[in-house]
């Protein structure tokens, strides 16, 4: 069995046990009516590292807004919600059928598939939660409508999933928790990852760090994680921000461009792990996530330190056409905001 299918066997059957009266099967794996959104859970395409190991790229998607139709005071809205509320997925607007769906796309090979799937079933039950308790109040201030639906046979699900409805009361509760994430372990981290490639300088202590990546010729992208700091929704946990400069017109292209970063690396190709959501503010572009505590696990900020790393390398080459060399990490361009 592949490592994908393996993902959504186990996230079907293991951790959602979804009952096969509300779900039915896709193209690519299956979609499921936890309440009255749906969610569908998909391999949508295959790759291999330099090495030759072999990876699937797994999305998950569930249904937010219909009937959207963005306009600049539109995206202003939808911006700041994200900006405020992102977590472990993000939103993407489809202009043809007119809906916004909450997504996450994460890159699984087998040697991560045993923490990675836990992380993908966490993104994923937020999902449900942000979706069934969120969708009417956004679509309120945008103009749109919830985007409710029904099984094609058995129709709309009047009462939500059992299971998921005690799992979403346990995470309230441990949100309630102080941070999981220990002082020492990220003090740590600091000491041995922030003064060598790929952070052009760094500092941190108990409560996080701060790093900057290459950007373009010159400049640098700033990436900062906390565990002081506290989600509207989700508690306590870890924050993760990254900022990079961009060259844009207005405020509304900046939007519009976070949007379109959010289909293309939350929908079709990752860039790092898929879990966030790209924005815009105070002219800059940025990609925000939010961690809560039942996410931790250690050694987990190395990982998201990592793959923040290659966001940042990933958007030098699609925004300034830069890819890292060498060259890249001479100290003297750090805090070049330029």
């Amino acid at each position: 069995m592949s490592v994908g299918q393996n993902t959504l066997d186990w996230l079907r059957t293991d951790l959602f046990q979804v009952d096969a009266a509300w779900s039915e099967e896709t193209a690519r794996g299956f979609r499921w009516w936890p309440h009255r959104q749906a969610q569908t859970l998909e391999v949508i395409g295959r790759e291999a590292r330099p090495d030759g190991a072999p990876a699937a790229l797994v999305l998950v998607r569930t249904e937010l807004l219909r009937d959207l139709d963005l306009d600049e005071e539109v995206l202003a809205v939808l911006q700041a919600v994200t900006l405020r509320t992102a977590g472990m997925a993000g939103p993407v607007y489809d202009s043809d059928r007119r809906t916004l769906d909450l997504c996450t796309l994460v890159r699984v090979y087998a040697d991560i598939d045993g923490w990675m799937r836990r992380l993908i079933g966490l993104a994923a039950m937020l999902q449900i939660r942000d979706a069934d308790r969120g969708a009417a109040a956004i679509a309120e201030a945008v103009g749109a409508a919830p985007a409710r639906s029904g099984h094609p046979e058995r129709g709309a699900r009047a009462e939500p999933d059992a299971l998921i409805a005690e799992a979403l009361l346990r995470l309230d509760a441990e949100g309630r928790a102080a941070s999981r994430w220990p002082g020492d372990e990220l003090a740590r981290f600091a000491e041995v990852y922030l003064d060598q490639s790929p952070a052009l300088s760094g500092s941190g202590d108990a409560t996080g760090f701060t790093v900057e990546f290459p950007h373009g010729k010159r400049a640098s992208s700033l990436c900062e994680v906390a565990t002081d700091q506290t989600h509207p929704w989700y508690g306590n946990g870890l924050a993760l921000r990254q900022r990079f400069p961009v060259s844009v017109t207005s405020d509304v292209e900046g939007r519009h461009l976070a949007l379109e970063l959010n289909a293309r690396a939350l929908s079709q190709t990752p860039m790092g792990y898929g879990f966030g959501s790209f924005g815009y503010q105070d002219g800059a572009l940025a990609f925000q996530a939010f961690f809560p505590n039942p996410a931790y696990r250690s050694g987990l900020v190395t990982n998201l330190y990592l793959s923040c790393a290659e966001r940042a390398r990933m958007l030098s080459v699609l925004l300034t056409g830069v890819d890292w060399t060498e060259a890249s990490f001479d100290p003297e361009r750090a805090s070049v905001s330029g």
